[in-house]
C-alpha cells in the first residue's frame, strides 16, 4: 500500500482532511440557514431570545424545584418567570426613562444648538445654503432626535406582543426541558445524547457567565461615567449612567453610543476643548473596564475575539435587527460551542475564539 493510499484510508497519517466538496456544501447550507433566519426574523428571533432567556433564568426553577414536593414544582416555573419578567420590565423602563428625558431636556438647548449648527456651516463653507430654507438649522436637528425618541418608545410598547409570546415561550420550555432530554436521549446514541446535553449545559454556563460579568462591568461603568460627568457639571447625569449599564450589552456599539451622547451634549453646554477632555476620560473608562477588569471577571471561560464580536454584531444586526444586536454574542458562542465538538469544524470555531489552538479551545468549550 502506497504512502498516498494510506493517507487516503486513515492510516497511521489519520483521516483525509475535508475536501472543497465538503466545504462547498458547508458553504451552500449556511446561505440557505442565514436566508431562511432572516426571512422569518420575527419567528426565529423570538425562539432564540426564548431558548437563551430560559437558559438564563434555569437555575431559579431548578433550585427551587429540586426543595419542594413534586405537586409544588409549579413554583419554581413561576419564579423562574417572575425574574425573567422583571428584567424585562425594568430594561424597557429604563430605556423609556432615558429617550424621555432626552426628548423633553434637549429643548432646553435650542439656542445652544443654534450657535452649534452655525459654527459648523461657518467651518464647512456652507451656512448660507443651510439658512437658506424656511426651516431653521435647529429644528432640522431636534426633530430627527425627538423622532428618535418616539420611534423608541414606540417600539418598546408595541413590543407588547412579542414579550407574552416570550413568556409562554420561556414557560413551556422549563417544563418540558426534562422530557426533551429524555427524548433526545432516547432518538439518538448514547455518546450523541451526551455530547448534546453537554454543549447545551456548556453554552448555558458561560451564557449566565457573561450576563453576570456584562451586569458587572455595566454596573461599575455607570457609577464611572456619572462620577465623571457629574465633576463636569454635565447635565442628565443619571441618564447618561443609565445608557452605560443598558447599552453595555450591547457590545462595541453600545459603549461608543454610550460614551458619544454625553459629550455631544458636552460640546453644547460647555466648549470644545473640555468635551475633548471629557471623552478622554471616558475612553480611559471603556479602555480599563474591557481590557483590565473584563478578562479578570471572566476568567479560564470561553472568549471570542474582538473582531469576531464586531463582525458578529453586524451579522445578527443584519438578520434579526435590535433582536440580533442583543444575542449577536450569545449566538456566536453558541456556535463556537457547537463547532468545537465537530472535528471537521473546529478550525472554525477556532478563528471565532479567543484560543491559541485546539487543545485551549477544548478546554474552554468543555
Amino acid at each position: 500500500m502506497t504512502e498516498a493510499t494510506t493517507r487516503a484510508g486513515g492510516g497511521p497519517e489519520g483521516p483525509q482532511a475535508p475536501g472543497a466538496a465538503f466545504w462547498l456544501l458547508f458553504a451552500i447550507a449556511t446561505i440557505l440557514i442565514v436566508t431562511a433566519l432572516r426571512q422569518t426574523a420575527w419567528i426565529t428571533s423570538t425562539l432564540a431570545m426564548a431558548f437563551f432567556a430560559a437558559l438564563a433564568v434555569w437555575p431559579v426553577d431548578s433550585w427551587i424545584s429540586r426543595h419542594m414536593p413534586r405537586p409544588l414544582a409549579w413554583i419554581g416555573h413561576a419564579a423562574a418567570l417572575a425574574v425573567m419578567v422583571s428584567v424585562l420590565v425594568l430594561f424597557s423602563l429604563g430605556i423609556l426613562f432615558a429617550a424621555r428625558q432626552l426628548a423633553t431636556g434637549l429643548a432646553r438647548y435650542q439656542t445652544a444648538l443654534q450657535q452649534f449648527a452655525d459654527r459648523i456651516g461657518q467651518w464647512m463653507a456652507v451656512a448660507e445654503e443651510q439658512g437658506g430654507g424656511d426651516t431653521p438649522v435647529v429644528e432640522r436637528l431636534i426633530d430627527p432626535l425627538m423622532s428618535l425618541a418616539t420611534t423608541v418608545v414606540q417600539s418598546i410598547w408595541s413590543s407588547g406582543g412579542i414579550l407574552t409570546l416570550l413568556f409562554f415561550l420561556v414557560l413551556l420550555m422549563l417544563v418540558e426541558t426534562p422530557s426533551y432530554m429524555a427524548k433526545v436521549s432516547a432518538a439518538t446514541s448514547q455518546t450523541k445524547g451526551r455530547s448534546f446535553y453537554h454543549a447545551v449545559e456548556a453554552t448555558a454556563s458561560r451564557f449566565r457567565r457573561y450576563l453576570v460579568v456584562r451586569t458587572v462591568l455595566g454596573v461599575a461603568t455607570a457609577l464611572l461615567y456619572m462620577s465623571w460627568i457629574w465633576w463636569w457639571g454635565l447635565d442628565f447625569v443619571l441618564v447618561w449612567g443609565l445608557l452605560a449599564f443598558l447599552l453595555n450589552f450591547i457590545p462595541t456599539i453600545g459603549s461608543l453610543i454610550a460614551g458619544a451622547l454625553p459629550v455631544g451634549l458636552a460640546f453644547l453646554q460647555r466648549d470644545p476643548a473640555t468635551a475633548l477632555i471629557i471623552a478622554a476620560g471616558l475612553i480611559v473608562i471603556e479602555q480599563v473596564m474591557g481590557n483590565y477588569v473584563d478578562p479578570r471577571l471572566q476568567g479560564r471561560q470561553l472568549s471570542l475575539s474582538p473582531l469576531v464580536v464586531l463582525v458578529a454584531l453586524m451579522f445578527w444586526t443584519w438578520v434579526w435587527g435590535l433582536m440580533g444586536a442583543l444575542l449577536a454574542v450569545p449566538m456566536t458562542m453558541a456556535i463556537t460551542i457547537a463547532f468545537a465538538r465537530v472535528k471537521t469544524l473546529q478550525p472554525i470555531a477556532l478563528f471565532l475564539s479567543n484560543a491559541k489552538n485546539l487543545d485551549e479551545l477544548r478546554a474552554v468549550t468543555d
